[in-house]
C-alpha cells in the first residue's frame, strides 16, 4: 500500500516519481534504496522514510546534509507539498488519496486491549477468540524474541501453536533441500512424548507448499509449511493431538496453523539477514584488521607470473587448494588474490592462524560455540567457517591443528556441515577452502601426527610459493610497494630508495621472505631522517649479509601446481626493474661495531615510540608484538614511558 509518492522536480532524475508504501525505505544512490537516485552528489545512503506515528518520516543519516523547505533536517514528518533537498536533486511529497493519515482531532476511546487481555476475554468454547488471542500473544513475543534467533522463534511458534490449536503436541522442524528434516523446538502437554515419526509423503507434500492433515501413528496431524526470504519451505509446523471423536481438524485450524507458520517464517528471515549481517561484519572487520588485508600480489619475475597464472586458473574453481612454502613468502597475498579471482570474490575472506591458538581454543574459533558452552561463553558466537559463508576460508598453518579435531574438521570439508561447540544443531555453510602450512605433510602422515585422509583432502590441488631469494627481482617493487603503505607513519616526506638501499636489498638473501622485507621497509621509515631510504636505514644483517652473485629469476623453475596443471608455463614478457650495474658497494664507512641483540631490540622499541609520539598501541602494532608483551619489554629494558 502506497501512502505518497516523491517525485524529482530538480536535478539529474528530474521527472521520476517514486511510490512510498507502508514500509518506507532508503534515499541515496544505493542499489537498497526505495529512492534511487543518480546524482553523484547524493550518498549511496543519504537517507531514510520510515512510518512513525502514522506520519511518512524523514531520517537523514548521521552527518548527511538534508532540506526540508529550505530548513536542514535530520528527521521530518512529511506533509502534502514538502520539498526535499539531497545533494543537487530537490524532490516534492505529494500525499496520495484515500492514505492514512493520524489527526489530533481527539475520539472517544471505549477499550484498549492489548494481547493479555485478549487472552483473557476468551471463553473455553470460543475457538476463533482463542486462536486470535494465541496469535497476537506470538506477535508480541516474536517481536522481543526474534533477535536471539531461529531456535527462540521456533519456541515461541510451538508454544503458540499448542494453546491456539488445542494440541497436545507442537513441533517446529528445520526443511533442508534435501528433504531431511530435523526438530528445533517442541511443546507438548503433560505425558506426552517428545519423540517424533514424520511420514516422507507428508514432508513431501508440505514441502510442495500445502498444509496437510493426515492420520499418524493413532494421532491427528496437521501440518504447516514455514516460508523464507525466497518463498522456499524452509521449516515444517508439526502439530498432533491423540485420536477422538472430535479430534479431527477442519478450516479453521489449517487457518490459523498457516498463520503463526507465516509470522514464524517472517521472524526466521529477518533474524537470518540480522545473523548474517553480523557475520558479515565480522568477516570484513576481519579483512580489514588482517596482515595482508590490502596486500595484492607484486612482482613480475618469472616464478610470481608463474603463480598469477595459476590463481587465474584455479580461481573460478571450488577446489580445495594446499599452499606450500617458507614462512613469510606470502602464501596469504595468494590465499587472497585466488579468492579474488573466483565466483566467491563479493563474499568475505577470512583468515585464521592455527599454530596462533591454543588446543583448546581453536575448535571454537573454527566452529563457533553456543552460549553457556564453557566457562565465560556468556554469548553465542559464529566460528570463522560461518563468517567465511559464501566466501573462503584461509587456513594458515594447518599442519599445526590437534589430532582430534582433524575429523571434525575433514567431515566440514566433505559435507559442509557442522554442530557449534555445545550445539546439537547442524549448521550448514558454502565455503571454499584454502590451507597454507611450511611443514612436510607427508611427512607428517608418515609419522602419523596428520591424517593421511585429510591431507589427500586438502591437497586436490597443490602448489609451493617460492621464496623471495628465487625472485630477486620482485624486491625492488615489493619494497615500493611497503613503501607506500607505511610511509604515512613517518613525520617526513620520503620519495623512495636510494641506489645504494636497491642495490643491498636485491643482493641479501631474505631467510624470512617477504615478511622480512616488509619488516625491513617499516623499520627503515621510521629510523631513517631523509627523503630517501639509505641503505645505512637498512638492518644490520641486510648489510652485513649478502649472497654473492643474485640468484637469476629467469631460470627455469620446476611448474607449479604439478597435480593438477600439466599445461608448461606461458611466456611472459620480462619487465626490467631498478637495474642495478656493477654494483656499487654497499657501505663506504667502516662497519659499525657488532652490537647485541638486546641492545638493538631496545633501539626498535625507542625508534618505534617516537615514531607514534609515544603511542604504544601504535608502536605495538609497528613492533609486530601484543600490547601486553611491549609492557612487558619496557619494563625490562627500564625505558621511561
Amino acid at each position: 500500500m502506497s501512502l505518497a509518492r516523491l517525485v524529482v522536480i530538480e536535478g539529474p532524475d528530474v521527472g521520476r516519481e517514486f511510490e512510498v508504501p507502508l514500509r518506507g525505505g532508503g534515499v541515496g544512490r544505493g542499489d537498497t534504496c526505495l529512492i534511487k537516485l543518480t546524482d553523484p552528489t547524493v550518498s549511496r545512503q543519504h537517507g531514510s522514510i520510515e512510518l512513525r506515528d502514522g506520519a511518512m518520516t524523514f531520517v537523514a543519516e548521521t552527518g548527511k546534509a538534508a532540506f526540508i523547505n529550505k530548513q536542514p533536517a535530520d528527521v521530518h514528518r512529511f506533509e502534502a507539498g514538502d520539498e526535499l533537498v539531497v545533494g543537487a536533486t530537490k524532490l516534492t511529497y505529494l500525499a496520495v488519496d484515500g492514505g492514512v493519515a493520524v489527526t489530533r482531532v481527539s475520539s472517544n476511546v471505549t477499550m484498549e486491549v492489548g494481547s493479555r487481555q485478549l487472552m483473557a476475554l476468551t471463553d473455553r468454547d470460543d475457538r476463533a477468540r482463542r486462536q486470535l488471542a494465541a496469535i497476537a500473544q506470538l506477535g508480541d513475543r516474536l517481536r522481543l524474541d526474534a533477535a536471539s534467533g531461529r531456535d527462540a522463534v521456533a519456541r515461541a511458534a510451538c508454544d503458540a501453536a499448542l494453546s491456539a490449536l488445542g494440541a497436545h503436541r507442537a513441533f517446529v522442524l528445520s526443511s533442508s533441500p534435501a528433504r531431511r528434516v530435523s526438530p528445533l523446538a517442541a511443546a507438548v502437554g503433560s505425558n506426552e512424548s517428545t519423540q517424533l515419526q514424520v511420514p516422507q509423503d507428508v514432508v513431501d507434500k508440505v514441502r510442495d507448499k500445502q498444509v496437510v492433515t493426515a492420520e499418524s501413528g493413532g494421532r491427528a496431524v496437521l501440518a504447516a509449511p514455514i516460508h523464507g526470504a525466497d518463498n522456499e519451505v524452509i521449516g515444517i509446523l508439526w502439530v498432533d493431538r491423540r485420536m477422538s471423536a472430535a479430534s479431527a481438524w477442519d478450516h479453521t485450524d489449517s487457518l490459523a496453523a498457516n498463520c503463526i507458520a507465516y509470522l514464524a517464517g517472517a521472524a526466521w528471515v529477518g533474524t537470518d539477514a540480522r545473523e548474517q549481517a553480523v557475520k558479515r561484519a565480522d568477516a570484513l572487520e576481519e579483512q580489514l584488521v588482517g596482515p595482508a588485508s590490502n596486500g595484492e600480489l607484486v612482482g613480475r619475475s618469472a616464478p610470481t607470473l608463474r603463480i598469477l597464472d595459476f590463481v587465474n586458473r584455479v580461481g573460478p574453481s571450488d577446489a580445495t587448494i594446499l599452499l606450500g612454502g617458507e614462512s613469510g613468502s606470502g602464501k596469504e597475498m595468494v590465499a587472497r588474490a585466488i579468492h579474488r579471482a573466483s565466483r566467491r570474490a563479493k563474499g568475505p575472506c577470512v583468515a585464521v592462524n592455527c599454530a596462533a591458538l591454543t588446543e583448546t581454543l581453536i575448535e571454537s574459533e573454527l566452529f563457533g560455540h553456543e552460549k553457556g558452552a564453557f566457562t565465560g561463553a556468556t554469548d553465542k558466537k559464529a566460528g570463522r567457517f560461518e563468517m567465511a559463508d559464501r566466501g573462503t576460508l584461509f587456513l594458515d598453518e594447518v599442519g599445526e591443528l590437534p589430532l582430534g579435531l582433524q575429523t571434525k574438521f575433514l567431515r566440514v570439508l566433505e559435507e559442509r556441515r557442522f554442530e557449534r561447540v555445545g550445539g546439537q544443531k547442524s549448521v550448514e555453510v558454502d565455503v571454499r577452502v584454502v590451507a597454507a602450512t611450511n611443514r612436510d605433510l607427508a611427512e607428517m602422515v608418515k609419522r602419523g601426527t596428520f591424517r593421511e585422509d585429510l591431507f589427500y583432502r586438502l591437497s586436490v590441488i597443490q602448489v609451493d610459493v617460492p621464496p623471495l631469494r628465487e625472485r630477486l627481482d620482485d624486491v625492488p617493487l615489493l619494497a615500493e610497494h611497503f613503501l607506500v603503505r607505511y610511509r604515512g607513519q613517518a613525520g617526513r616526506r620520503i620519495t623512495g630508495f636510494a641506489p645504494d638501499a636497491i642495490a643491498a636489498m636485491t643482493r641479501y638473501a631474505w631467510p624470512g621472505n617477504v615478511r622480512e622485507l616488509r619488516n625491513a621497509v617499516e623499520r627503515a621509515i621510521v629510523l631513517g631522517d631523509r627523503e630517501q631510504i639509505m641503505a645505512s636505514d637498512l638492518p644490520p644483517q641486510v648489510l652485513a649479509m649478502t649472497q654473492g652473485p643474485r640468484t637469476r629469476t629467469s631460470a627455469p623453475t620446476p611448474p607449479l601446481g604439478s597435480q593438477a596443471i600439466s599445461a608448461p608455463p606461458p611466456a611472459y614478457p620480462q619487465t626490467s626493474v631498478a637495474t642495478i650495474a656493477p654494483a656499487p658497494p654497499v657501505i663506504a664507512r667502516q662497519p659499525a661495531p657488532a652490537r647485541s641483540l638486546r641492545e638493538l631490540e631496545k633501539e626498535g622499541i625507542l625508534a618505534a615510540l617516537v615514531a607514534t609520539n609515544g603511542n604504544k598501541a601504535q608502536a605495538a602494532a609497528i613492533l609486530e608484538i601484543d600490547r601486553s608483551t611491549l609492557y612487558k619489554k619496557l619494563k625490562d629494558y627500564e625505558i621511561e614511558s
